[in-house]
């Protein structure tokens, strides 16, 4: 299998990763010469995809399928309308993705649907969140504790052109769950559990989720509950693909942050660790199997999945936007006493310069792959000459483990 890969940082880096684990060729495009996912590709190719439609049709013709990699909207919708016509299969949903890259319409699909959801403004109280509508994930997202904050969050957005959205700030464990769908069935995979850093950007992903302690309510109920929005969503949107989405369990309650019709970063690599399913392949399977096969998503191990950050005489973990401006990553087995490391620092190069990496870590429990993951970070530290900085968080609430 001969898979082209449609953007170089974090999802591309995702893809190219889980793909590489598949035993598929990587066929990476990508605007930069240097992505974080070149490192992990067999082919590279230096393409803006809408300016050079021949020489973009020549590399894609070149592959068994494509799955895009980035959030552009506009490319999409053009790749999408060129790629099947090549007759390359395309890993993607433009319809459902049209609806999860905003959250006016998701949120709006939510109440039509009768999920549980944050309190919109002016329906909620402070503390509130306030976030653009057209971003996902941590991008532009603001915690306000009163007017002054809000009319600055608001008119902060507005003023960089944005659609901005106003909720209920519901503190608890942040959990994510991916479905794949293939038109008319759909597949939820495993839970994880996300932890961010103090910009709200996710630093941490564990698989499973083996103790939550919010509310009183079972975990068994709660990973039920999160299956079945996952599915009301996915036929609602007659989902063909993958789509991730977010929740946050707040007094034993799932509220829907947001859903994302594409490939996630992070989330994945965990799931694969944990129960050895791959989204990668299930998704090309569905496509060249002509329809979804089930999987066996109970967890065979604890997976840990985090960033750190080296530089300026300390080690820090922090969450994976820093990971998008890498230099090419490389893999390395057993680095640091962890399982796997993807890091941008050239082999034999000074560890005591500046790098990012993350860090793969598995265990009999979650307690012990958290505890593998911090490990690593102190050889990190002891490599670098550097300290380790305390962790930051940004999320308060109750913990899960």
């Amino acid at each position: 299998m001969r898979l082209g890969v449609i953007g170089g940082k974090l999802q591309g880096t995702e893809a190219a990763y889980l793909a590489l684990k598949a035993g598929y060729e990587v066929v990476l495009v990508d605007r930069r010469e240097a992505s974080p996912a070149s490192g992990l590709a067999h082919e590279t190719h230096v393409l803006d995809v809408t300016d050079d439609e021949r020489a973009t049709r020549d590399v894609l013709k070149s592959c068994d399928a494509v799955l895009p990699a980035f959030e552009d909207e506009e490319a999409l919708t053009w790749l999408a309308a060129r790629v099947p016509a090549w007759d390359v299969p395309f890993l993607f949903d433009p319809s459902s993705y049209h609806v999860s890259c905003s959250k006016e319409r998701s949120g709006s699909l939510f109440e039509q649907l009768g999920l549980p959801r944050p309190s919109p403004w002016p329906g909620c109280g402070f503390p509130m969140i306030v976030k653009p509508s057209g971003s996902s994930g941590s991008a532009g997202v603001r915690l306000v504790e009163d007017e002054d904050e809000l009319a600055a969050a608001r008119d902060e957005l507005e003023a960089e052109g944005h659609i901005v959205v106003v909720e209920e700030f519901a503190p608890g464990p942040s959990l994510s769950l991916e479905v794949i769908g293939d038109g008319s069935d759909a597949l939820p995979l495993q839970v994880t559990l996300l932890e961010f850093d103090r910009y709200y950007d996710c630093k941490r992903v564990v698989a499973p989720i083996e103790e939550i302690g919010d509310g009183g309510t079972p975990a068994d109920e709660i990973l039920a509950a999160f299956d079945r929005i996952g599915l009301v969503l996915a036929g609602a949107l007659r989902l063909r693909g993958v789509m991730d989405i977010e929740v946050m369990l707040h007094g034993g309650m799932l509220k829907l942050l947001e859903i994302d019709a594409r490939l996630p970063s992070q989330t994945p690599t965990a799931v694969l660790h944990s129960c050895d399913v791959n989204m990668v392949q299930v998704l090309v399977d569905s496509v060249f199997g002509g329809r979804l096969s089930q999987v066996d998503r109970s967890a065979r191990r604890a997976s840990c999945y985090q960033h750190a950050r080296v530089g300026g005489g300390a080690v820090e973990v922090l969450g994976e936007h820093m990971m998008g401006s890498a230099r090419p990553l490389r893999l390395a087995q057993g680095l640091f006493g962890a399982d796997e490391v993807l890091l941008d620092l050239p082999e034999g190069a000074d560890p005591r310069s500046e790098w990012v990496a993350t860090i793969i870590t598995r265990g009999e429990t979650a307690a012990a792959a958290r505890e593998k993951a911090a490990a690593a970070v102190d050889a990190i530290a002891t490599e670098a000459g550097a300290v380790v900085a305390p962790e930051s968080s940004a999320m308060p609430g109750d913990e899960c483990r």
